[in-house]
């Protein structure tokens, strides 16, 4: 898939740095994302994958550096947050849902109560997403009436129902039996298809050879080496690359 990278990129990573307390997590990172782009960051436990993810939106607050969404410094305090977390939807590991309201509803609510949507427009987008992740039956379920998979089906139709121009998934299978893994990446494959700007945490190498624009490998809070699928995986030129691989492959 070519992206264009005459346009400007859609989110810049600007010498990003993140500690806990005196621990460095993320250090002077720096990395553009492209409109159609589809990252997928991949890398040991406790490298700084899910804390770069959740820095994109600032559900992690930045130590240092700048993130450029759409042209708007989101690190920058006078930023309204709230209004660009909007247009970035973001799926994590357990589904977070809400359990006393049916999955129809917990589609619309953001939509109505964010966006000011009227009830009939939320539904019928819902509902159309639901046919399209194969879960139109599911509208009137509860949470607890749903299987893992489906649940993590349900998550990323109710992020894609605020329109979002870019979706960000923190290892969207990790909490999946094994079964059901196929079916949450088979929409993210769709979704790429469509050209939908993704940056995905994972550990699912096959995903991310056969559906990424680029991959980037993260230790120790720096990403090491950055490639397009093909080359990544079978020329790494990183040491610690290719040891990585040689585990995982």
């Amino acid at each position: 898939m070519s992206i264009n990278r005459m346009e400007n990129p859609l989110i810049q990573v600007q010498n990003l740095g993140k500690k806990f307390g005196d621990v460095e997590v993320l250090k002077d990172i720096s990395v553009d994302i492209y409109k159609g782009d589809v990252v997928c960051v991949i890398g040991p436990s406790g490298s700084g994958k899910s804390t770069f993810l959740r820095c994109l939106n600032r559900l992690e607050e930045p130590s240092g550096g700048h993130i450029l969404f759409e042209g708007v410094d989101i690190v920058d305090k006078k930023t309204d947050i709230d209004k660009h977390r909007q247009k970035m939807g973001m799926v994590f590991q357990q589904f977070n849902l809400f359990p006393h309201m049916t999955i129809l509803r917990n589609l619309t609510l953001a939509p109505m109560k964010l966006q000011g949507r009227s009830r009939k427009e939320a539904e019928e987008q819902a509902l159309g997403l639901l046919h399209k992740v194969g879960l139109a039956d599911r509208a009137d379920s509860y949470p607890n009436q749903l299987s893992g998979g489906q649940k993590q089906r349900i998550a990323i139709v109710r992020a894609l129902c605020m329109n979002p121009d870019v979706m960000l998934f923190d290892e969207p299978t990790s909490a999946l039996d094994p079964e059901m893994v196929g079916e949450v990446l088979n929409v993210m494959r769709e979704l790429a298809d469509e050209k939908m700007t993704m940056v995905v945490v994972t550990h699912e190498m096959g995903f991310a050879r056969e559906v990424a624009t680029r991959v980037m490998f993260m230790d120790g809070g720096y990403f090491l080496e950055e490639n397009e699928p093909n080359e990544f995986f079978s020329n790494p030129q990183n040491e610690r690359l290719k040891l990585f691989l040689s585990k995982v492959l």
